[in-house]
């Protein structure tokens, strides 16, 4: 018999851990642990390279992770909308560009519109993943001039999905000072958000 012709592994029956040997449940609980740990952890790093749809769903586990309360898109194509606190939000625009934003392209559009259905306690956010093939620190810059000059003048903060994989870290090490970070993006009255070195 080969090995192709070979029926697939059956799943052990619960009570199979009560059967092993001391220590099996233990390793098993803690190889549950860590494979949940790297699976949350990848979902979040795909924020570093994925596109479209599978983008915005990484964008949702960095916030998630950042503690941050989701509420979905306004609209079909709509901004995600992000609690950051009790009444103020941040409207996420995801692009779906690869290449650097321009002022023709439809995520502009987007962030008017969002811009237009902003309350005072919003802010719009563009999300730049541009060149995602590329390492982030090798990867040219997200927005061409004129296209963000147009985006700072209507008030719209760009992060690149680089910066938000770092703001996940710095939660890591200090929740703190990436809950102030959020503070600093949402007060920012539009243009390139870098992360404060303090």
């Amino acid at each position: 018999m080969t090995l192709s012709a070979q029926p697939a592994a059956a799943q052990a029956p619960e009570w199979i851990a009560d059967e092993m040997p001391p220590g099996y449940r233990t390793r098993l609980i803690e190889i549950q642990r860590l494979s949940a740990d790297l699976h949350a952890m990848d979902s979040i790093g795909r924020v570093l390279w994925e596109t479209g749809e599978p983008l915005k769903d990484a964008v949702g586990a960095v916030f998630s992770a950042l503690k941050c309360q989701m509420n979905g898109t306004l609209a079909t194509a709509g901004p995600m909308a992000v609690k950051i606190g009790e009444s103020r939000r941040l409207l996420l625009v995801v692009s779906g560009a690869a290449s650097p934003i321009q002022k023709t392209n439809e995520e502009l559009a987007q962030a008017f519109q969002a811009v237009q259905f902003a309350t005072a306690e919003d802010r719009v956010v563009l999300v730049v993943n541009n060149d995602p093939a590329t390492p982030p620190a090798d990867r040219p810059e997200p927005v061409l001039p004129e296209a963000l000059g147009m985006l700072h003048r209507m008030g719209v903060d760009v992060v690149t999905t680089a910066t938000l994989f770092k703001l996940w870290r710095l939660s890591l090490e200090d929740q703190e000072k990436a809950r102030k970070a959020l503070e600093r993006l949402h007060a920012q009255d539009g243009g390139p958000f870098v992360i404060p070195s303090r």
